[in-house]
């Protein structure tokens, strides 16, 4: 299977960006709840993410709420307006969180943060752009920062751009 982006890791993430947009109004229909939800949301409670938290590609914002029983503050970055629009929607007026609508290999931090999280995006990164990706994880940590992520290592044939042995979804 070849992306319709092209054989470039920029066509690709245009499509996956593009993806999302598309599907943002029924994503959680198709995507949540998924197995291990609990377990996944229960090691999060155990990790406690406190102060200033950075979510990477937080979509819908499933995980943004629960960062906030935690955090003093969280940034959450999505290269979707639509599904900040979501999350916004789900997390309400909260004062402790700012969305930023940007491509997340063209951003760049405006300051440091005590937790980076993402969920479910590290599937997303291009074998091209990993090692430039935990650079900017890097980058955005504060020195004594840590960082929590989750994915699954199972995807359906068709999720997976280049065929069974693709990296990428």
């Amino acid at each position: 299977m070849t992306s319709a982006g092209g054989d470039s890791p920029e066509g690709l993430l245009d499509e996956q960006i593009d993806y999302y947009r598309a599907v943002a109004a029924e994503y959680e229909n198709h995507a949540l709840p998924f197995p291990g939800g609990s377990k996944l949301s229960e090691a999060l409670d155990a990790f406690r993410p406190t102060g200033s938290v950075l979510e990477l590609a937080c979509g819908p914002g499933t995980w943004t709420t629960q960062l906030l029983q935690h955090a003093a503050d969280v940034t959450a970055v999505d290269a979707s307006p639509e599904m900040l629009a979501i999350a916004s929607a789900r997390v309400g007026q909260q004062e402790r969180v700012r969305f930023v609508s940007a491509d997340l290999f063209g951003w760049r931090p405006d300051r440091r943060y005590d937790v980076v999280f993402f969920g479910f995006w590290l599937s997303h990164v291009p074998a091209e752009r990993f090692a430039s990706f935990w650079s900017l994880v890097a980058d955005c940590l504060q020195p004594d920062g840590r960082v929590f992520f989750v994915d699954d290592g199972y995807r359906t044939a068709d999720e997976l751009i280049e065929g069974e042995r693709s990296s990428t979804i």
